[in-house]
């Protein structure tokens, strides 16, 4: 995958080190960890190197140390297995000798069989809302705050709409998050499913948060992603729009869930997420 045109594209375009490893490039923003969507679109990215041509259908990933924003990664992958539909990945993300992230990937092709899937909400159109990075900076102007530059922010036009706290059956965070990569990409289909990795981590914790940051309590929290699911369903292009619908079901025993789909612009089902994330008070 080289894709040197846009910045998003050259941070996911994972290349062999000679050694049977693949170097990811370090995002450089202003995290104090790296941002889970890099690891997740360069983790896909290098899987794909290996599976002939397969889109991927799902990864699964263990978020087992923050990373270090300004360091590059190392990543390992090894075949599973080699079937006649499917093929099987497993992918090891390290910084020097420290493990940061472990996943699964699976390719598959497709094949004729029924289908149905859940409509799109009725959700107000991306050019109605702000783009969340020119949110952000005028707020931080106005307090006479610092500008912080933030991966998900930098690669991706996002503009979000936070929704009521959903009180129908107990309590539940909600959220509607419209993004598409702020540059034209290639038509390399791995590079498109990359992207929607990467942009699928974005918002996921903080929609777990807003229940609680709703009761104006000023309880501090900590909170990180724990692991992440992305299954792809059907081919779209990230450099056009799409709908992240974020909901979180539940926060229990200092851990909580967020569940998303991802949607295009015409309503079909591209992706179904789900994530599991720290929530606890702070120590």
């Amino acid at each position: 995958m080289n894709q040197s045109g846009s910045p998003l594209a050259q941070l996911l375009d994972v290349m062999a080190d000679g050694s049977g490893r693949c170097i990811g490039p370090a995002a450089g923003t202003d995290e104090k960890r790296t941002f889970g969507g890099v690891l997740l679109g360069q983790g896909l990215a290098a899987s794909a190197r290996s599976a002939d041509g397969l889109p991927c259908h799902s990864f699964h990933a263990l978020f087992v140390a923050g990373g270090v924003v300004a360091e590059p990664a190392q990543i390992s992958v090894s075949c599973l297995r080699d079937g006649r539909s499917f093929k099987s990945r497993s992918i090891a993300i390290a910084q020097g000798d420290r493990l940061i992230l472990s996943a699964l990937a699976s390719f598959h092709n497709g094949d004729a069989g029924p289908e149905h899937q859940v409509a799109m909400p009725d959700v107000g159109l991306p050019h109605t809302l702000e783009d969340q990075r020119e949110l952000r900076w005028r707020n931080a102007a106005a307090r006479g705050r610092p500008v912080r530059r933030y991966a998900s922010e930098e690669m991706l036009d996002a503009r979000s709409v936070d929704l009521p706290i959903n009180t129908t059956h107990g309590m539940e965070g909600q959220r509607y998050v419209w993004f598409r990569s702020r540059w034209p990409l290639s038509d390399d289909p791995v590079l498109h499913q990359a992207v929607i990795a990467f942009a699928s981590d974005a918002g996921m914790v903080h929609v777990g948060t807003l229940p609680h940051n709703s009761l104006g309590t000023g309880t501090r929290l900590d909170f990180a992603s724990l692991d992440h699911t992305i299954r792809f369903h059907c081919a779209a292009r990230a450099d056009g729009w799409l709908l992240h619908v974020q909901h979180s079901p539940v926060a229990v025993a200092g851990r909580g869930l967020a569940r998303g789909t991802i949607f295009d612009a015409a309503g079909t089902l591209v992706a179904t997420v789900t994530q599991e994330f720290l929530l606890r008070y702070a120590r």
